[in-house]
């Protein structure tokens, strides 16, 4: 049975996802907690393309972390992720176009990515409308935060990202 909180302040997430049913307008973030290692993993780019190809099985959140590599222009952050079925990252979408066709399916090259500082996931806080019910992804280990009144929030899904098992 999933914890349900009606009240959420810097709290250490123990699952990935959270719903929240609300009565009230409720604003939320999260406080990413990361691994200070940077990592090392293969993938391809096409000439023109903000997309990074690869698998890339990470516990970590790579959302906002600088990338480097072959083919790929300084100062290129990832702005956001595609995940398969079984959770892997199967494309990175970058700040800026790659530079290079580097690689293909079947043979990729390295890239780095340096993970960004702990802090708040948003700049501005979320909101969740009174009368509703959102389901939000905040990662096990990393902090959730509700600000407002009249809501649930409940754990969703398993420990398998952020900083679970560390």
């Amino acid at each position: 049975m999933a914890n349900v909180y009606t009240s959420v302040s810097n709290a250490v997430w123990y699952t990935d996802k959270c719903e929240i049913v609300t009565t009230g307008n409720v604003n939320y973030n999260v406080y990413v907690l990361n691994v200070a290692e940077p990592i090392t993993f293969g993938g391809y780019t096409v000439n023109g393309s903000a997309t990074l190809n690869t698998t890339l099985f990470t516990a970590a959140n790579v959302v906002g972390a600088a990338i480097t590599g072959i083919g790929i222009a300084a100062n290129t952050t990832v702005s956001s992720v595609t995940l398969a079925a079984n959770s892997a990252i199967t494309a990175l979408t970058l700040s800026a176009n790659a530079t290079a066709n580097i690689g293909n399916a079947s043979s990729y090259n390295q890239f780095v990515l340096a993970l960004p500082a702990p802090g708040n996931l948003y700049s501005s806080a979320p909101q969740v409308a009174a009368n509703s019910r959102q389901q939000i992804y905040v990662g096990a280990g990393n902090k959730l935060t509700i600000t407002g009144s009249g809501f649930t929030a409940s754990e969703l899904g398993t420990a398998s990202s952020a900083t679970a098992g560390f």
